[in-house]
């Protein structure tokens, strides 16, 4: 048995538009200097909170916790008003049928989303149903803290050496190494393929139809 584990925004679905949106919309009703787009777009992978708490000059736990109750207000009046504003990147769909059909292959979620957005997402796309692990920001530290890969790896039962961590940014990467997995990058998200190299990956993949090939190569 074998466990691919998904990132989700940059990885799955391209959501940068909305999330820099959100981020834009919570720091202006706070009346605060916004951040520019690419500062935002650099730090999603990471947990919400983390993610902005990186964006503020002085960070403090009480300006996070405002700005992302800001943030969630947006994010989710957006994707409860639009379904499918979070695009699919061509050929996730069918790779994660195509890999979630296969006896020997379990399918995991490592996500900085919450479990709702994750179920939100699941709602709106029909491939929830193969991912039997789903490890997100409320039980779990953010990346590149290797817990999410090491709770995946505790409730599927597979071996270290047979799972691989698929994500398109740095943190993606470096939690991969943290927890001793083989790392797929993914050219399409955003981070570039120099750093996701340079921060560990063992492949990078430029399109989905690629995937099949690099994980039989890193895991069999």
């Amino acid at each position: 048995m074998r466990l691919v584990v998904f990132d989700v925004d940059g990885t799955i679905v391209d959501s940068a538009h909305i999330i820099i949106d959100a981020a834009l919309y919570a720091f202006d009703k706070e009346k605060l200097a916004l951040p520019t787009p690419e500062a935002v777009r650099h730090g999603i992978g990471l947990k919400l909170e983390t993610a902005i708490g990186h964006l503020l000059e002085e960070p403090d736990d009480a300006m996070v916790d405002q700005l992302a109750g800001h943030y969630r207000d947006y994010f989710f009046g957006k994707v409860t008003d639009e379904p499918h504003i979070e695009h699919i990147y061509d050929g996730a769909y069918d790779a994660i049928h195509r890999l979630g059909a296969q006896d020997t292959t379990l399918l995991g979620i490592a996500t900085g989303k919450h479990l709702r957005g994750v179920h939100r997402l699941f709602d709106n796309h029909d491939f929830g149903h193969h991912f039997v692990t789903l490890q997100a920001a409320d039980n779990n530290p953010s990346k590149p803290h290797p817990g999410m890969l090491h709770n995946a790896i505790n409730e599927t039962g597979v071996e270290v050496n047979r799972t691989v961590m698929v994500g398109d940014t740095r943190f993606d990467m470096q939690m991969a190494k943290a927890a001793n997995v083989k790392a797929i990058g993914v050219a399409w998200g955003y981070h570039d393929k120099a750093d996701l190299l340079e921060h560990g990956a063992d492949i990078v993949i430029d399109k989905y139809e690629h995937i099949d090939e690099a994980i039989d190569g890193l895991i069999g």
